[in-house]
């Protein structure tokens, strides 16, 4: 039997291009009418978390990284870096040669060298698109690399999140100084840089999983977790089924129950209908269902392909 469903949204749920998968979110309605509950799991802050998103029936988001918890609309986590560690860590900046954002529940602080980071590697994403598109992508994921570090006011609390890339001795120097406060969200070499992510101490995605179970009262035997990234591995480490989605790396993999199809192959959708969560009835009812989806992935041959 299966109680929730935890899913990351990039690359899992929804293609950063095309959007969310019709099957995708079929799949989803019909867990709902089961009662199986439907939580997001995101590094994202509240405020990034798409539009196409956000208007699913959900029951829970976990965003953040696992430093922010929300079940219907009842807030069950929230946690942040105190102020004096934020001081430390601009102090470091303005001593140092790396980049920097900070990142709130509503807004992302970044320096310029930040904003250049981030910039140059979405232009990777979408080299060969017209401006048109370009700025389409930007709007529909919430993009918005704005160099403002420098308008930062150090009253303005909240910050969960702290993402800095630069020389590897450096960011783990840094690292090191606030071992006692901190969970590494993400540490990987990106783009020639040391590229390092830190968490509250006490957060991410796996214990926010347990503290979602907790609040439903399920046991972890009874969840499904779908990710393709490194900092899913602790929310799929804490259900019992983790269903790693496309080609994701040979980390992810290994943690994994099953690998499914990418996201607009319908990952999601099949591996449900394998596990015989959800019923292969695509494409039986209505016309709307018999299309093609965004990027030309077909669902109406599912139901016998699956059967």
């Amino acid at each position: 039997m299966t109680e929730a469903i935890y899913l990351d949204i990039d690359g899992t749920l929804r293609d950063e291009q095309k959007g969310i998968p019709k099957s995708a979110i079929l799949a989803l309605e019909q867990c709902r009418k089961q009662n199986i509950k439907v939580i997001i799991c995101t590094g994202r802050n509240p405020a990034s978390i798409q539009n196409d998103v956000q208007a699913l029936s959900l029951d829970g988001m976990i965003s953040g990284g696992g430093c922010y918890i929300r079940y219907r609309d009842e807030i069950l986590w929230k946690k942040h870096f105190s102020p004096r560690t934020i001081e430390h860590v601009l102090r470091q900046h303005d001593r140092g040669d790396f980049s920097l954002a900070m990142e709130t529940e509503t807004k992302i602080w970044m320096d310029e060298k930040a904003s250049t980071f981030y910039r140059q590697d979405i232009e990777k994403k979408l080299r060969g698109l017209n401006e048109q598109r370009k700025n389409q992508f930007l709007i529909q994921n919430k993009i918005v690399y704005e160099a403002n570090l420098k308008q930062y006011d150090e009253k303005v609390p909240n910050v969960h999140k702290l993402c800095m890339a630069g020389e590897k001795r450096e960011i783990e120097r840094i690292q090191f100084s606030l071992r006692g406060e901190s969970e590494i969200g993400q540490e990987k070499l990106w783009n020639g840089r040391w590229y390092l992510e830190l968490l509250p101490k006490g957060c991410d995605k796996g214990k926010a999983v347990q503290k979602v179970n907790q609040r439903l009262g399920i046991s972890k035997e009874t969840t499904i977790s779908f990710g393709d990234s490194e900092n899913d591995i602790a929310m799929m480490k804490e259900t019992g089924t983790a269903v790693a989605v496309g080609s994701c790396s040979i980390l992810v993999q290994k943690c994994a129950s099953s690998i499914c199809e990418p996201v607009m192959e319908d990952g999601l959708y099949k591996e449900l209908v394998r596990r015989k969560v959800i019923r292969p009835d695509l494409g039986r009812n209505s016309e709307h269902e018999r299309t093609v989806v965004a990027g030309g992935s077909c669902i109406s041959d599912l139901s016998e392909e699956l059967l």
